[in-house]
């Protein structure tokens, strides 16, 4: 774990280590690092929200009032495992939560806004990754876009607006060289008034940094959006001065026609690698 990689942060940051847990993290933040319990013995607490618990936890923390840091509660993201295959190549690879704390570096140097990353912990034995979490600021007064495309709060002039501002910032990310590979709406949060808004990316684990990103790359995030009948208006969005929408949107729904069709193979031999624990 490196602490010479480009970091693009508001603070100085610290590398750290407590017994074979190693991290890099906000200077005022080491000690409640160091003291903080595994996710899954932390106490309910109702007034903080928890977004998953399978196969990653992902969950607010507090923090003590005493560190007299602008942030009470930060989200912890701790990694799980989705198959033993994931585990057994893990001495090959950067640990997830090292993955999304790269790029959320790579998307704040270029002026893209992600939640703050605060911290991020590793443990691995003989390579292998035992226990990894990546820590970001909890924001507050956020909708996802899922939620703001299921209410619509300002009807079809808002929508327009936010879409015009999630495809801005979508070629902006792919412009920087970053390809999500997991763009679904749920991963964007949207904070603002109408005529102000901003948008922020989220769940960067699975993101990859490439020098040159081709059309159908960018087509592959574009799909996952799962917009369906507001697919044309967004790609033109998106395209405007640069590609081809029609093209665009051919590579978006052949992308979706194969992901329907792995979708069924994957579900006919799930009993299979359920038996394999793959």
């Amino acid at each position: 774990m490196a602490s010479s990689s480009p970091t693009p942060l508001p603070y100085t940051l610290q590398p750290f280590q407590f017994g074979r847990v190693r991290g890099l993290g906000h200077p005022q933040l080491v000690t409640f690092f160091q003291a903080m319990p595994r996710l899954d013995r932390l106490p309910n607490d109702p007034d903080l929200q928890v977004y998953r618990e399978h196969p990653n936890v992902v969950r607010e923390v507090r923090l003590p009032p005493e560190l007299a840091l602008p942030w009470a509660s930060l989200v912890v993201k701790r990694f799980g495992w989705r198959g033993i295959q994931h585990y057994l190549f893990s001495p090959f690879k950067r640990s997830r939560a090292m993955k999304a704390y790269l790029a959320a570096c790579h998307l704040l140097a270029h002026g893209l806004r992600t939640p703050l990353p605060l911290g991020v912990l590793e443990e691995r034995r003989w390579g292998f990754v035992q226990y990894n979490v990546y820590v970001t600021e909890a924001m507050t007064d956020v909708v996802t876009l899922q939620q703001y495309c299921a209410t619509l709060p300002e009807g079809p002039a808002g929508l327009e607006e936010v879409m015009r501002l999630v495809a801005a910032y979508m070629r902006r990310m792919h412009d920087s060289g970053l390809w999500h590979r997991d763009m679904v709406s749920s991963n964007l949060l949207l904070t603002g008034a109408p005529g102000n808004r901003q948008a922020y990316l989220v769940d960067l684990n699975r993101a990859r940094r490439i020098p040159y990103m081709p059309v159908v790359l960018r087509a592959i995030d574009l799909a996952r959006m799962g917009w369906r009948e507001r697919l044309p208006q967004f790609c033109a969005l998106y395209s405007v001065g640069r590609f081809s929408a029609t093209r665009l949107l051919w590579l978006m729904h052949l992308y979706t026609r194969w992901r329907t069709w792995r979708w069924h193979m994957r579900r006919a031999f799930k009993p299979l690698r359920a038996r394999l624990r793959m």
